[in-house]
């Protein structure tokens, strides 16, 4: 079943994207508004969200929802989207707007909202319930062959993550490098199927080519244990 798109979700992972990535949307949007008027077309507000990567990110849907919500009627016929209301909802993620007129206003550090604190301690990904069910009992045999041999994984991926020629994103490995530590420095017997569970379940949510590790191994590493979604 797939989730209904709303405006609220859709402006949620599109904050989510430009906070971590620290994507300054205004660059892209002023390249078709030289007059600094506020407003641009309906295509090049989509081209500009393009030229940025959003739709890289977001789906054609999401991305059809949030322009469809910014745009005005500016004569009887002239429809444009007012990036002027979009950006300041989109760049509170940054910051608090006129905040020299009130210097003493408490300003997060970051969108706590947006960032999921418990990313490196277990995977909040949801998968299709088969698939949930399928992975919950992988990670549930994984986790009895760490218990019984005593051997937790995690020490594993640190090895990999720190090679010269890894990627260096903190907490996270390659996918052939999530499968080399698992079927050749553990020896552990996955499948092909069961590997792609496991990324599917652990996988970055802006870079799919990359596994986060640290979730994998607190999630089968002795005494923790995979509880499926409720």
């Amino acid at each position: 079943m797939v989730d209904t798109v709303t405006l609220e979700s859709a402006m949620r992972r599109l904050k989510q994207h430009v906070f971590k990535n620290r994507l300054r949307v205004k660059d892209f949007l002023m390249d078709f508004d030289k007059l600094n008027s506020g407003y641009v077309f309906p295509n090049h507000f989509l081209s500009a969200l393009s030229m940025a990567g959003i739709d890289r990110y977001l789906t054609p849907k999401e991305i059809e929802i949030i322009c469809d919500n910014f745009k005005v009627q500016r004569d009887a016929t002239l429809v444009m989207v007012d990036t002027r209301s979009f950006l300041h909802e989109v760049e509170l993620v940054f910051t608090i707007p006129h905040l020299e007129k009130d210097p003493l206003v408490d300003v997060p550090p970051e969108p706590a909202e947006l960032l999921d604190k418990t990313r490196y301690l277990r995977s909040s990904r949801v998968l299709p319930a088969d698939q949930e069910e399928a992975v919950g009992a992988l990670l549930e045999r994984l986790g009895d062959t760490c218990l019984k041999r005593g051997q937790p994984v995690k020490a594993f991926f640190d090895d990999a993550a720190a090679d010269d020629h890894s990627a260096k994103l903190f907490g996270h490995v390659t996918v052939p490098q999530f499968r080399q530590v698992l079927t050749t420095k553990l020896d552990w017997v996955v499948s092909d199927s069961e590997m792609a569970l496991l990324v599917a379940k652990f996988r970055h949510d802006d870079k799919p080519e990359f596994v986060n590790y640290i979730a994998f191994s607190n999630t089968v590493d002795p005494p923790e244990r995979y509880c499926p979604p409720q």
